[in-house]
């Protein structure tokens, strides 16, 4: 199987979606204007369509059917003019989503349990659903072979590739599901048949190409989720699409980012220049938008992708390619300091339990991420059954019961010096209603406290410059206690009673009434557990405490961390190894609100005068931002540098070099 390759830094994806009603695709098009536009923006890589999710080809096909307005090889003549300027084209196929396929072949298309079909209904404007375990497949695997067969494609993004939720009830897959021996009535054998079917169409094109063209890169587009690991052998690279205006939000690259980067693979990042989403063909993204987006690609070890739409008639805007061009001259500037570049990281935020489906995320680990990111900490996140015993410490985000080699992992990796900080019901077997590990963790469960919310006061030791006051835990807690030479950190309050319709306080929860008896934290030299779903709390409510309580454990797990910067905590600061040097990374978040819709980023304020200060295993003999080069004043004390970093805009990259 080849392995992870590298990639261009500064692609296009243009979506060309048209439906066949469209009179005139593609009568604008001039070859030389259209791949002088992308050399100019300073484009190195496009994705090009070959099928679009009307099922309409832009090619001569014999296996699929050119859009009947097409009068011209499109796709043909985009891959020479974009050659000839040194461009690089993957090609795109729709596949799950095909209008035409699905009217020619209604037997094809997904079903659910009622019978109905999975998709657009009758009347409804928008995508079918085809299912990757009927004959269409054949017709998918049969177009792949004919454009590598026809054009010299660099590779292939396939997109659509899932099956519904929890599976599919066709006539093929309710055949190959009895087969097998599974029941169709069961969620959990539906999804096990969905995966076992996508894994066979992944591992069919996969081969098919790799067999004629070992340098193609391959991306199966809807697979960055958790259980990833076990797809990653039929693709190159993972591309993690995340308009943070069309639906993602901000925080979805930087999350997935970290979880898809330790898999072995290159990772992509991709932004749209929509003001919305996708098709928005009247939307732009501001300059300081997409350069603050691409920064956050680069700061997080991936190269940069920014999705388009071309117009029908096959002109690229100027306008468009004026802004992403701004955003790609930023990225070309930093690429020698960024290619080859390996994150480094010290801290895992540990999966704990598998969602089935990409949108379906646990508020526990998202508030955990969230936390670590605005703490400024370097972190990955890594599977239960990941590599995780290389980092220095742990993060068990609020639930997930361990199975005993989880528990004998746990154990060997704290006998070995490792940290752990773990919350609420994390580690919990139900079963037994106990903590795993409660020897080694400096706890005991006595089950759970009555009330909910719940208050906690934190002890001077554990304060830090947090009030001395009763907070809310707003979703209750555990009644835990804490073994011999465990410290407690934090005191439990009950409140009055729960609300209920027969007896209820002013306009929300009680108030507290006095000492629970129990700690809320504690701190046994090895672990830091709270009792309180922190993380969860932390990303539905967004308390500003959780997190202060959270960076304050976290500095009693690793007092020397990698990395402090004195900044908001709006600003992503990560930390990469290129060779000898070390990168930190500062990217400024400066979004605001314009009425209902997503953060938008119009104009950064600029950071100014910031402190860095970075572990190092060597006495920088210089420290400069690059690729300007100014040079920074270091002071080296104690295994650690300090510099002042005078002005951050959007995105600043300091490099610290031996």
């Amino acid at each position: 199987m080849p392995h992870a390759r590298s990639l261009r830094f500064r692609q296009v994806h243009l979506d060309y979606h048209n439906s066949p009603l469209i009179p005139d695709v593609a009568a604008d098009f001039d070859p030389d204007a259209f791949a002088g536009t992308l050399e100019a923006a300073c484009v190195d890589s496009c994705t090009l369509f070959a099928k679009c999710h009307h099922g309409m080809s832009y090619y001569d096909t014999a296996v699929g059917v050119r859009h009947p307005s097409l009068k011209f090889d499109l796709l043909g003549a985009q891959i020479r003019a974009c050659h000839a300027r040194g461009i690089r084209t993957p090609v795109y196929l729709s596949c799950v989503w095909d209008c035409h396929a699905a009217d020619q072949h209604p037997e094809w298309e997904q079903r659910g349990r009622d019978g109905e079909r999975v998709g657009a209904k009758p009347g409804e404007a928008g995508w079918r659903w085809l299912c990757l375990n009927s004959p269409y497949v054949d017709s998918l695997h049969a177009q792949t072979l004919e454009l590598l067969q026809g054009y010299p494609v660099d590779g292939f993004f396939f997109d659509i590739v899932f099956q519904a939720e929890p599976g599919c009830w066709c006539s093929w897959c309710r055949e190959s599901m009895g087969r097998l021996g599974l029941n169709p009535d069961s969620d959990d054998d539906q999804r096990w048949h969905s995966q076992a079917v996508i894994d066979a169409f992944m591992e069919r094109l996969s081969s098919a190409i790799w067999e004629r063209r070992p340098d193609a890169t391959v991306f199966y587009n809807g697979r960055v989720r958790q259980g990833m690991h076990r797809e990653a052998g039929w693709m190159s690279h993972a591309e993690i699409e995340a308009l943070p205006t069309g639906g993602w939000g901000y925080a979805y690259f930087p999350f997935w980012a970290r979880y898809a980067r330790t898999l072995g693979l290159s990772i992509l990042g991709m932004t749209g220049r929509f003001h919305r989403s996708w098709a928005d063909f009247g939307g732009l993204k501001s300059p300081a938008a997409l350069r603050f987006e691409c920064g956050s690609m680069l700061a997080n070890g991936a190269a940069c992708s920014i999705g388009d739409q071309m117009h029908p008639r096959g002109a690229l805007s100027p306008a468009v390619y004026e802004v992403i061009g701004e955003a790609f001259r930023h990225v070309a500037a930093l690429e020698p300091w960024c290619a080859g570049a390996v994150p480094e990281t010290e801290v895992a935020l540990v999966l704990m339990e598998r969602a089935s489906h990409k949108t379906v995320r646990n508020d526990s680990d998202e508030g955990a991420a969230r936390m670590l990111l605005e703490l400024h900490h370097q972190f990955d996140l890594v599977e239960r059954d990941g590599g995780w015993e290389r980092y220095r410490a742990l993060v068990i985000a609020d639930r997930g019961a361990p199975d005993p080699e989880f528990t004998d992992r746990l154990r060997r990796y704290l006998q070995g010096g490792g940290r752990v900080l773990f919350s609420h019901e994390a580690l919990l077997d139900p079963a037994r209603g106990e903590f795993a590990l409660p020897r080694e963790l400096g706890i005991r469960c006595l089950g759970r406290l009555e009330h909910a919310p719940g208050f906690f006061r934190l002890r001077p030791n554990f304060r830090h410059g947090i009030p001395d006051f009763e907070w809310a835990m707003l979703g209750g807690g555990l009644r835990v206690e804490p073994a011999a030479g465990t410290d407690v950190l934090a005191d439990a309050l009950e409140s009055y009673f729960n609300r209920t319709a027969e007896h209820f306080t002013s306009h929300g929860y009680s108030p507290h009434a006095g000492p629970a008896g129990c700690p809320a934290a504690t701190w046994n030299g090895s672990a830091v557990y709270i009792y309180g779903p922190v993380f969860g709390d932390y990303q539905n409510h967004g308390d500003v405490v959780y997190r202060r309580m959270v960076g304050n454990a976290l500095d009693l797990l690793i007092p020397d961390r990698l990395l402090a910067v004195d900044a908001p905590a709006t600003t992503e600061a990560t930390v990469a190894r290129q060779g000898d040097r070390l990168m930190v990374h500062l990217v400024n978040y400066h979004p605001n609100r314009r009425g209902a819709h997503p953060e938008v980023i119009e104009r950064t304020t600029p950071l100014r005068d910031v402190e860095v200060v970075l572990r190092t295993p060597f006495r920088p003999s210089r420290v400069r931002v690059v690729p300007d080069g100014t040079r920074l004043a270091v002071e080296h004390r104690g295994g650690a540098s300090r510099v002042v970093v005078p002005r951050v805009e959007e995105h600043a990259v300091i490099a610290f070099e031996p």
